[in-house]
């Protein structure tokens, strides 16, 4: 990887251009969502500390959404406005986990064990890439995900200890995990032509088989069980009062003063 440093999308092969586009809005979706859900537990945590590590999470999360919605409206001709104020609900491009409301605290650990890890190794088969503006997004991004996963698998090491903790955790992950798989799945997402291109170090298909090992192995390491999840994700869109919190519907006015 390196080898080739492409500063703008029509310098890269037609097939990859769409693919890229598609990806990069699919990690801003799913880290718009995550710092929403991250927002929405600053309070109610079993700890002030975790309230502390949530607020926190969720500004780190809505700054990377404003880096790749830079790159998106720079190279890709995408209005970032449009993506978060006016798209219909069926054509976010966002893990669907983070459709519903997260109910309770080890749906939230679930998220940031799973879904916020599975971003993340997407970004970071980015960290070389041909495509120069995500090469040097992707490094940013990547220092200040670092404490992510120590906290989430922190906290899962706390819930798995606790016996009434422990059937919502692994209803959480056994979802979170489903929910993330479809999201990395390899059909229709062009991942041959971004890796041929030297865009992306490692397919979606690779970036999932490596997370259902980890999360095999950290459920095994903690004698968790993981659920097989049936659920059909292939018509999934966040819920209406996610997209009017998400927007601030309520405040709209306010946006246009």
């Amino acid at each position: 990887m390196g080898q080739l440093s492409v500063p703008e999308t029509t310098a890269l092969p037609a097939e990859c251009r769409e693919s890229l586009r598609d990806l990069l809005i699919a990690c801003a979706d799913t880290k718009l969502l995550m710092g929403y859900h991250y927002g929405e537990w600053t309070f109610g945590t079993p700890t002030l500390e975790a309230a502390v590590a949530n607020c926190s999470l969720a500004q780190g999360e809505l700054g990377h959404v404003r880096l790749l919605h830079g790159i998106l409206k720079a190279h890709c001709d995408v209005d970032p406005d449009y993506l978060v104020e006016q798209r219909p609900a069926n054509q976010f491009a966002s893990n669907p986990y983070l459709d519903q409301q997260l109910n309770d605290w080890p749906s939230v650990v679930a998220m940031t064990v799973v879904v916020d890890q599975a971003v993340t190794r997407v970004i970071h088969a980015l960290r070389e890439s041909s495509f120069a503006p995500m090469r040097s997004c992707a490094a940013k991004l990547l220092d200040e995900e670092r404490y992510h996963l120590h906290h989430g698998q922190g906290w899962l090491r706390t819930l798995a200890k606790d016996q009434s903790q422990r059937s919502a955790l692994e209803a959480a992950l056994g979802r979170a995990l489903s929910a993330t798989l479809f999201w990395l799945r390899p059909e229709a997402l062009g991942d041959e032509a971004l890796v041929a291109a030297e865009v992306m170090g490692r397919s979606r298909a690779g970036i999932a088989q490596d997370l259902m090992n980890e999360c095999g192995a950290l459920a095994q390491s903690l004698a968790l069980d993981l659920p097989k999840i049936d659920e059909e994700w292939q018509d999934a869109a966040p819920i209406d009062d996610v997209l009017y919190h998400l927007r601030g519907t309520k405040n709209a006015v306010f946006k246009q003063a």
